[in-house]
């Protein structure tokens, strides 16, 4: 009997020892390969393809250092979080150093160190022990690379750490600083306007971005500067001189990238009256492959749009704000219609909403030179109206649809990548209107002479026919059009990672027969599920207790 009982003990104490050695090497494992199930449907919680490509193609130390103070107990939750997504960014790279440090015994000297650096104190309301204090806690990130350093000053959430961290390694390990330009002297968008503050901060290097923003004038001829990457012309009010259309035709010759956001109606201040709009860049698009219809686009019932009405406020949806959907993202195969699943703009995106936009037109090109993608195109229920426009969003919806008008899927943005020729090839050059008064301070590059570079290197171009979607103040709006900068810029590298904050839910339009079928289903199929598995029940219970009658009487 002791044997049996000291085998018995032997075996379990061995087994126990086994189950141990194997959870070890599990855990020895899992830290030396870090493997989690994300099962979300856009990995919301795993880095993307992107940021994995940066850091493989980091070829020296970077250093991250976490600023976070222990306490409080709010400031170690969102320390927590920040060490999850470092402990991700270290598994896919071995060139990354991270540290956690805690400032807050620091001395003085130390201190104003951090805050030279960016590295400020953030004042906390801390609610413990029954009482309220104010408590200065540390919640900064800081990346540093060879002599240089991006700090992100308070990352209290992990939401868009990710799209950060990435812009940071790119910033500082980047040969250069990307320049960003806008169009100006035309009534164009203003970047430095109180309105679009939170888009330059995204895109300002100055603020955490990642471009310098540098305003763009070629009213008396100059050439626009080399060192501008991308060209921005965001809704130009006043036609274009041929001079005008000459430098920015050079600039994308000499392989800049170029974002045309073209208006064809000007609204009133006051009242929902508009008039037709000329730029004159019609032409020079049409060359480079789009045609910007004179018209405006409606697609009813259209999006919730808010309108002050006599002393009131309605919210109504309105046929010519346009809602633009990823229609790969709830149903399988290709769509004729919504965002391009394809395009790297517009894949990760989920909506897009643009006020009162014209229609574009891909037009045929010779050869392979050029690919064209329509990024966004309206519902196939959608057609197009031209002046006189009826902008009033309380008339009928079928007085927005002209007689004659044909229904079916416009495009609205395009995406134009490849080697182009040059609009002005085998022409004169545009002289520059210069006034007189002013021919002494002439630029020297308006002066010499100047040779037309008739073909481009390979380049990309990007065209909507609207550019009041970044006035809305709208999310989608604006990670669109800083998606359309990356990609033009960048490549790919950053686009996935931003568009993962952005998101859009609807509920699909349900059938009146489908409707029925679920009411149906509620009321009497319920109930009968019910009864059968009682039916079931008690049948089976019937026929156990008839075989154990027969097994006992046997």
């Amino acid at each position: 009997m002791a044997k049996k009982i000291w085998i018995h003990g032997s075996n379990a104490l061995a087994f126990a020892l086994v189950v141990l050695l194997i959870l070890a090497v599990i855990n020895f494992l899992s830290y030396r390969r870090f493997v989690r199930a994300d099962l979300t449907e856009d990995k919301r919680y795993t880095i993307s393809r992107s940021t994995k490509n940066v850091l493989k193609r980091l070829d020296d130390v970077v250093t991250i250092n976490a600023y976070y103070s222990s306490k409080p107990a709010q400031v170690a939750e969102w320390r927590r979080g920040v060490r999850d997504v470092l402990d991700e960014y270290r598994a896919f790279s071995n060139q990354l150093q991270i540290n956690f440090i805690d400032p807050t015994g620091f001395d003085d000297g130390e201190k104003q160190e951090l805050r030279f650096r960016g590295i400020t104190e953030l004042q906390l309301n801390v609610f413990e022990k029954d009482k309220a204090e104010i408590a200065n806690v540390y919640v900064s990130v800081a990346i540093a690379y060879g002599g240089k350093e991006e700090v992100l000053s308070r990352v209290t959430d992990t939401a868009s750490l990710e799209y950060d961290l990435t812009a940071a390694i790119l910033k500082v390990t980047a040969k250069e600083i990307k320049t960003l330009g806008f169009l100006a002297g035309h009534e164009e968008l203003d970047i430095d306007s109180q309105t679009h503050a939170l888009l330059r901060q995204q895109l300002d290097n100055n603020q955490d971005g990642q471009y310098n923003i540098r305003k763009v004038t070629i009213e008396g001829g100059e050439a626009i500067n080399q060192d501008i990457s991308t060209l921005v012309i965001a809704g130009p009010k006043s036609v274009l001189t041929e001079r005008e259309k000459y430098e920015i035709d050079q600039h994308i010759m000499r392989g800049g990238r170029a974002v045309f956001l073209i208006d064809s109606i000007r609204t009133q201040e006051i009242g929902l009256q508009a008039t037709p709009l000329s730029t004159g860049l019609n032409d020079l698009l049409e060359h480079y492959g789009v045609k910007l219809g004179n018209n405006l686009v409606v697609d009813p019932p259209g999006e919730m749009t808010q309108f002050r009405m006599g002393r009131g406020i309605t919210i109504q949806p309105y046929p010519y704000f346009i809602g633009v959907r990823n229609q790969y993202r709830y149903m399988s195969g290709e769509s004729s219609e919504g965002l391009s699943g394809e395009h790297i703009i517009t894949s990760e995106l989920e909506k897009l909403v643009l006020p009162w936009a014209s229609s574009l037109e891909l037009l045929p090109q010779d050869g392979n030179a050029i690919q064209a993608t329509a990024l966004a195109k309206t519902s196939k229920g959608a057609w197009t109206t031209q002046s006189p426009y009826n902008l009033d969003p309380s008339a009928p919806a079928n007085t927005f649809n002209p007689s004659g008008s044909t229904s079916g899927a416009y495009t609205v943005a395009v995406a134009l990548s490849g080697v182009f020729k040059s609009f002005y090839a085998g022409k004169e050059i545009p002289p520059a209107e210069i006034d007189e008064s002013d021919a002494a301070e002439t630029p020297e590059s308006v002066a010499e002479d100047r040779v037309t570079k008739t073909k481009s290197e390979s380049t990309q171009i990007v065209v909507l026919g609207n550019s009041r979607f970044l006035e809305q103040g709208r999310p989608d709006g604006q990670e669109f059009f800083l998606n359309a900068v990356d990609w033009l810029t960048f490549g790919e590298d950053l686009i996935s990672i931003r568009s993962h904050a952005v998101t859009d839910r609807p509920l699909r339009e349900v059938s009146e027969s489908e409707k029925t079928f679920i009411r149906f289903i509620c009321v009497f199929g319920i109930p009968l599920i019910v009864v059968a598995f009682g039916l079931l029940r008690y049948y089976l219970r019937r026929r156990a207790k008839r075989l154990v009658e027969a097994y006992v009487t046997a």
